[in-house]
């Protein structure tokens, strides 16, 4: 090599091209989505064009052609949940332009498999978790595409939720009532018909009739029992569509069109997408603004990290107000040092630390970049500011997700937990009180009938079947904004939300005529049966006055002879009190347990006796006087059901000292006495009265203890 003279200089000549066929940087690919969405804003070609305000006709065409260039099946298998959709929703009465809106949707429910990888799209076998992850990442993509091809909302929402459980999959946790779009629904179902009636490279196609049945098992859980039913109907009246030569036509036209007219922007389109696979699984969230400043992409990343909802944030300008940045002191960055300002006045792009504000007031530190989308002529097109928590926990989404829905389901039934019945009964009292009860919600409690005689005569494996079948029941059965639940045993919960009274009672009679009426636990000659109690939920309640209703209902319910509904309100309550008067109390009433003894302390002492116990016992003073006390001895969750021990089975004791009397005789002389009467009753609701006596008993003995009682 001569001196002065490098390989490289040999090799790399002035005539090499300064850019490549296909843009390697972040700010020109995310110009490619820019012009996407420049696109959709066109106005539409024809005046009647049925598309007109859902999507446009071109950029329609663009992903099909991007879709069907990537993956004929995954074209083919869009047209068939199209088609089965379009089908269910005019069986539930569906039609016009809501009608369009749905197939838009089925069409594109899957074009964010448009950049996954070839080793994971293809791969002939079962994907492993991590491939698992990314694939699921395809709904997302989806969702941030059709944000940029301005897409109406609706279609979105369809998109978005279809993939979700169908009694909601809860990011954090889920408010009932937040009804999942029956569009989405039907997608759900049509997408899972679909998918099993063909054949896949890990499993062969099923039979219409297994296929129905499988849906409705997930019934509730996954999937609308309803919409199912529908399918079902529309199936056997006009007969499911049958895809032949006509599909096959139709995808080699669409092919010939990829490959004449669009195989260079179908490529691109690839290529964009397969960036946004990388935003989605590097970074915890990203944006993108067009050239006016207006939110055109607001991902699910950026969702979760700020709680803002994407409904709110697309369509708005950007202001230093409405995402706020602050320095490491948490003081507000003024305008011109918010990044992309900066990004705006000097051209380039930049990455910094910052603090950007929650939606409920608190700072998260994050890496912000923020990239200026600059075209060819030079002109600013866009910003995109793309985000890493600093704060974040590694971990698998789609393992993080499956963990986060089996804590909050019951194992036997499927149906909501203990835990998830409490903290949505929590969201929900609160936002009650915070809408000033304009919305009202109702709450159903119910309890199999004599349902030990039947673990005893038909054994616990028939008992655990009960329990099931009752639970997918109540699914079927339910609407979609409501929450089923089992609390413990055989008792279950139902959350109502926008019911009032009268529409839960007649819910409820609906359900308890259909437990009667079925055949639970699939034996014959067992025949079940529940009792019913409902509330709604008053002003100024709290979440124990709820559960205090419902509870009486359901005693009440059980009282008047089982299998029927009960409901109260807090007038009905106070005109019809279901405790009769103490005077009417009998040792023989089974939830109350009384007794009379001698305590061995002088009377200025009891005072502190029974200040011992509460100490001891962790027990709560309701009511003090001279010669009386009420106290409250265990803890209950947000329902009141009794736990399995002692510190799960509140009691209420009731306790009234009589006058000091002279020691008994077989005591040593002078020492003093104090007759004691004791009144226990349980609080909450139990069953058993054995159970019960067992627990007063046992309080009682440890109570006299105390006062070293004589008897």
């Amino acid at each position: 090599m001569e001196t002065g003279r490098l390989l490289a200089d040999e090799l790399l000549s002035q005539d090499l091209p300064v850019q490549s066929g296909y843009p390697m940087d972040a700010s020109r690919v995310l110009l490619g989505l820019m012009k996407l969405s420049r696109q959709a804003e066109s106005p539409a070609l024809e005046q009647q064009d049925p598309l007109q305000g859902i999507i446009s006709r071109g950029v329609l065409r663009s992903l099909l052609a991007a879709l069907h260039f990537r993956d004929v099946a995954t074209v083919r298998h869009s047209r068939r949940v199209a088609q089965l959709a379009i089908g269910i929703a005019g069986a539930l009465g569906w039609d016009g332009r809501h009608l369009k809106m749905l197939e838009i949707a089925a069409l594109l429910h899957d074009v964010g498999k448009i950049g996954v990888p070839d080793n994971i799209l293809f791969k002939p076998g079962k994907l492993s978790p991590d491939e698992a992850d990314l694939m699921a990442l395809h709904y997302n993509i989806g969702y941030d595409v059709l944000q940029a091809c301005r897409a109406d909302r609706e279609v979105l929402e369809v998109v978005r939720q279809s993939h979700q459980h169908f009694n909601g999959e809860a990011d954090g946790y889920r408010k009932i009532g937040a009804e999942i779009h029956q569009g989405a629904r039907i997608l759900a179902v049509a997408d899972a018909y679909d998918s099993l009636s063909t054949d896949q490279v890990y499993r062969k196609s099923r039979p219409h009739a297994e296929i129905v049945q499988t849906l409705m098992e997930a019934a509730g859980t996954q999937f609308d029992g309803n919409v199912v039913c529908a399918l079902a109907r529309w199936a056997e009246t006009e007969g499911l569509p049958q895809a032949g030569g006509g599909e096959v036509e139709r995808t080699r036209r669409l092919q010939g069109q990829a490959e004449t007219q669009a195989t260079m922007e179908a490529s691109a389109l690839c290529h964009i997408f397969s960036y946004l696979y990388l935003l989605e699984s590097l970074y915890d969230g990203f944006y993108l603004l067009d050239s006016d400043l207006r939110f055109v992409v607001w991902n699910r990343g950026a969702e979760e990290l700020l709680s803002r909802p994407s409904q709110e944030m697309l369509g708005q300008v950007w202001t230093s107000r409405l995402l706020r940045y602050s320095d490491d002191h948490e003081q507000p960055l003024a305008d011109h040092e918010c990044p992309l300002n900066r990004v705006i006045s000097e051209g380039r792009a930049i990455s910094q630390n910052v603090r950007i504000q929650h939606a409920d007031g608190r700072w998260i530190e994050v890496e912000l970049q923020s990239v200026p989308l600059v075209d060819d002529c030079g002109r600013l097109q866009g910003v995109a500011e793309i985000f890493r928590d600093l704060h974040r926990t590694s971990r698998r989404p789609q393992e993080y997700r499956d963990l986060k829905i089996a804590a909050t389901r019951d194992p036997l039934t499927g149906v909501a937990n203990r835990g998830e019945l409490e903290t949505q009964l929590a969201l929900m009292v609160s936002e009650h009180s915070r809408s000033g009860q304009q919305e009202p919600f109702s709450v159903i409690f119910l309890d199999i009938d004599y349902f030990k005689s039947i673990n005893d005569t038909y054994g616990h494996t028939v008992g655990d079947e009960v329990l099931v079948d009752l639970a997918r029941l109540l699914q079927h059965e339910t609407y979609s904004g409501e929450l089923v639940g089992r609390y413990g045993g055989e008792e279950f919960v139902v959350l109502c939300p926008g019911t009032d009274l009268m529409q839960t009672i007649k819910r409820a009679e609906r359900l308890r005529v259909a437990i009667s009426r079925g055949h639970l636990g699939k034996v014959k000659g067992l025949e079940v049966t529940s009792s019913f109690g409902v509330t709604q939920a008053e002003p100024g309640d709290s979440i124990e006055s709820i559960i205090r209703r419902a509870d009486k209902a359901l005693y009440k319910a059980k009282e008047l002879g089982r299998n029927r509904t009960c409901s109260y309100t807090t007038d009905q309550i106070l005109s019809d009190d279901l405790r009769p008067a103490a005077s009417e109390k009998t040792q023989d009433e089974p939830f109350l347990h009384s007794a009379v003894f001698q305590a061995c302390v002088a009377a200025d002492m009891i005072v502190y006796k029974l200040g011992g116990f509460v100490t001891d016992h962790h027990a709560r003073l309701v009511e003090v006087a001279p010669k009386r006390a009420v106290l409250r001895v265990g803890r209950s969750g947000l329902l009141p059901f009794w736990g399995n021990v002692d510190d799960r089975r509140p009691v209420e004791i009731e306790v009234e000292f009589g006058d000091e009397t002279p020691g008994h005789v077989r005591r040593r002389r002078g020492s003093p006495e104090v007759p004691v009467e004791v009144r226990i009753r349980p609080l909450g609701w139990i069953r058993s009265s054995d159970v019960f006596q067992s627990r007063a008993r046992r309080v009682l003995k440890s109570l006299k203890a105390y006062f070293v009682a004589s008897n």
